[in-house]
C-alpha cells in the first residue's frame, strides 16, 4: 500500500496549499457498487526439481460482485476536486478441480483495501463528470482440499477513469450515478513449494457502476 500512502500524502498537501488561497468544499459519500472483473489464469505446475514446468493450463474467466464503499473529497473549485474511495471487501467464485475426487480442490481469491485516489473534473453539460484515478487492492489466495498447501498474497493496482452525473437535491445532498472502469496490474502467487503449482492473473480489467449519496459542507 505504499503507494496509496504516497498518493494520500500528496492529494493532503496539495488540499492544505489550496486551503490557504481558496475557500475549498468537503463532501463526504456512501455508495452502492456493482462490479464486473475478467482476467485470464495461468497455472503452471513444475516438476519436482522446481527447474522446468510440466503442466501449462491457462483459463479465461469473469465474475460479478455487489459491495459498498465510501468516499472522502474536496472541491478546490468549481470545476475540479479530489477524493479518496475506500472499498469493502469482496470474493471471487470458487473454482473446484479434481471434482468429486480425494484430492478435490476449490481456489478463490478475496480482493481487499481497494483504494482509489482521483481527480473529479465537472464538465458544462448539467451535472456530468469525468473522473481519472489510482486504485490498488491486496489479493488473498484461498484454497481448500488439495495439497493442503497455501498460496501467497500479492497486491494489484491501476488506472481507473469514469464518466458519472451529479444531481443536487437539497441542503447539502446531492446523488451520484458512475461508471468507471480500471486496468489492474497483473498478479502471481505459488504454494511455496519445490514442485511448485504457480498461479497468475493476467490481463485483468473490471468495470464498476457506482449510486452514490453525498453530503457537502
Amino acid at each position: 500500500m505504499k503507494k496509496i500512502i504516497i498518493a494520500i500524502s500528496s492529494i493532503w498537501m496539495l488540499t492544505v496549499s489550496s486551503a490557504m488561497s481558496m475557500e475549498f468544499k468537503p463532501s463526504i459519500g456512501i455508495s452502492g457498487n456493482m462490479g464486473v472483473y475478467a482476467a485470464t489464469g495461468t497455472e503452471k505446475n513444475y516438476n519436482n526439481a522446481g527447474s522446468a514446468v510440466d503442466t501449462t493450463v491457462d483459463e479465461h474467466g469473469a465474475f460479478a460482485s455487489e459491495f459498498g464503499s465510501i468516499f472522502v473529497e474536496a472541491a478546490l473549485n468549481d470545476t475540479i476536486s479530489i477524493g479518496l474511495d475506500y472499498a469493502s471487501d469482496f470474493e471471487t467464485p470458487e473454482n473446484v478441480s479434481n471434482e468429486g475426487q480425494g484430492n478435490q480442490r476449490t481456489v478463490s481469491a478475496e480482493f481487499t483495501d481497494l483504494t482509489t485516489v482521483y481527480a473529479k473534473l465537472n464538465i458544462p453539460l448539467g451535472g456530468a463528470y469525468l473522473k481519472v484515478g489510482y486504485s490498488q487492492a491486496d489479493v488473498t489466495s484461498n484454497e481448500n482440499g488439495g495439497s493442503g498447501n497455501s498460496y501467497g498474497n500479492d497486491t494489484t493496482s491501476g488506472m481507473t477513469v469514469g464518466l458519472g452525473y451529479n444531481q443536487e437535491v437539497s441542503g447539502g445532498v446531492s446523488v451520484r450515478l458512475e461508471v468507471t472502469g480500471t486496468n489492474f496490474s497483473d498478479v502471481k502467487v505459488d504454494n511455496g513449494q519445490t514442485n511448485k503449482t504457480e498461479i497468475s492473473i493476467k490481463e485483468m480489467i473490471g468495470a464498476r457502476g457506482t449510486f452514490s449519496i453525498v453530503k457537502s459542507f
